[in-house]
């Protein structure tokens, strides 16, 4: 006996919704995928700025100049690859249906692990250069001059900071370029540009220097890094509000 099942077809299972962590660490893999530019191109720079002035120690005899900002190629690198994993990586996720704020929340955590570990490594050259007497030349390339005359466990510190204010002034730069394009990222610029202007003006007119120079000395490496990165969380968030209204 044959038996009818009335009724019409089984209404189709609704798709279950990710969890946000899920999304965040998907866009983490994502932003990562491109390893040669986000994690190898770095260092490769570094390490360039490094046998250049490693060359250069060696064939000119002067100890008392051994002492470079070379370090600041990898945090000069750095600005330009936060800028691409931006401007490249907000509108592909958003293609893949990732929301915006998955997007940003991903893309800051990759950038912040990223700098957590230049910053343990940079700490590791530190002692190596410090162990080595400057790689037997007396050079400070790793122990820059008073930023990293620091006690032992503040090393990280300051070398994490830095990156915190580049990440953030970039990621800024990128999102009003993704908003306003080329005439949005120019009006920051000029901005950026009329208030230093302003201060630096106002510190020579006002016979400032001297009161500044000793304001920074005062706030010491990590508390001058910290400032700086005050400024880069305050980058961040604007990126956040622009990439809020960004289009896709």
């Amino acid at each position: 006996m044959s038996t009818t099942v009335l009724g019409g077809p089984r209404a189709a299972a609704a798709p279950v919704p990710r969890p946000a962590r899920s999304r965040v660490l998907t866009v983490v893999r994502v932003q990562a995928m491109d390893a040669v530019n986000v994690l190898l191109l770095p260092w490769l720079v570094l390490a360039s700025a490094f046998a250049v002035n490693l060359a250069i120690w060696l064939l000119v005899d002067a100890p008392d100049a051994r002492a470079t900002g070379g370090l600041a190629s990898l945090y000069g690198y750095g600005m330009a690859m936060v800028a691409v994993v931006v401007s490249r990586g907000f509108p592909y996720l958003l293609g893949l249906g990732v929301t915006r704020r998955a997007v940003v929340l991903g893309t800051g955590l990759l950038l912040l692990a990223h700098a957590a570990a230049c910053a343990l490594v940079l700490t590791a050259l530190w002692w190596a250069e410090d162990v080595t007497d400057g790689w037997g030349l007396q050079a400070r390339f790793f122990r820059v001059v008073w930023l990293t005359d620091v006690a032992a466990w503040q090393l990280p510190v300051v070398y994490l900071l830095p990156f915190v204010f580049t990440s953030g002034i970039m990621g800024l730069y990128a999102a009003v370029y993704l908003r306003w394009r080329a005439v949005g990222a120019w009006v920051l610029s000029v901005a950026i540009a009329a208030a230093l202007v302003v201060g630096v003006a106002v510190l020579a007119r006002t016979d400032g220097w001297g009161a500044f120079g000793s304001w920074v000395l005062g706030l010491g490496p990590v508390g001058s890094t910290a400032v700086l990165a005050a400024a880069g969380l305050v980058c961040g968030v604007g990126a956040w509000l622009v990439l809020r209204r960004a289009p896709a």
